[in-house]
């Protein structure tokens, strides 16, 4: 594994195979606004166009096809290691996301209903909402969304950490 200088003193991490041919140009760090950040930089489409485009570094490792994203594993944007990337739908990568930081439970899926004191455990499949169930004990709910989220997101489930 190899380090490529970004600007603001960040580094994103490659494959050794993979340094050579990135570090070729001059990468910077762009971020998102939602606390991830990815290294980018910039190029002309042709000699003729005045117009500045970007590419993301692990768009430029992995080319994907129209219509897919990559994901990392590990959810640190800047390990751009290709152990650490793999091609998926949007819809696949959604499913793999970190807990949102609106979230008041601590556990991905679940939400708190005060009226009736019953924890509520939701999952999102095919854009759609799917219910799986009202729970006295937040862990019953966080349990069900980990079930739940095996059956529909299979490898990118990205499950709750229950003790």
């Amino acid at each position: 594994m190899k380090e490529i200088q970004l600007t603001q003193g960040k580094v994103a991490l490659v494959d050794n195979e993979d340094f050579e041919y990135l570090n070729q140009w001059k990468w910077c760090l762009r971020g998102t606004g939602n606390g991830k950040f990815y290294a980018i930089r910039g190029f002309r489409k042709s000699k003729k166009c005045n117009v500045t485009c970007s590419i993301s570094m692990h768009r430029q490792l992995m080319k994907p096809e129209k219509g897919y994203v990559i994901d990392h594993l590990d959810g640190n944007t800047l390990n751009n290691q290709k152990n650490n990337l793999r091609i998926c739908t949007q819809s696949q990568n959604i499913a793999n996301s970190k807990i949102s930081i609106l979230n008041t439970s601590g556990y991905k899926g679940v939400r708190y209903n005060k009226q009736n004191k019953r924890y509520y455990a939701v999952i999102t499949f095919n854009r759609r909402a799917i219910s799986l169930g009202g729970y006295i004990d937040i862990i019953d709910a966080a349990r069900a969304y980990n079930k739940a989220a095996i059956k529909f997101h299979g490898e990118f489930a990205n499950l709750n950490k229950i003790d």
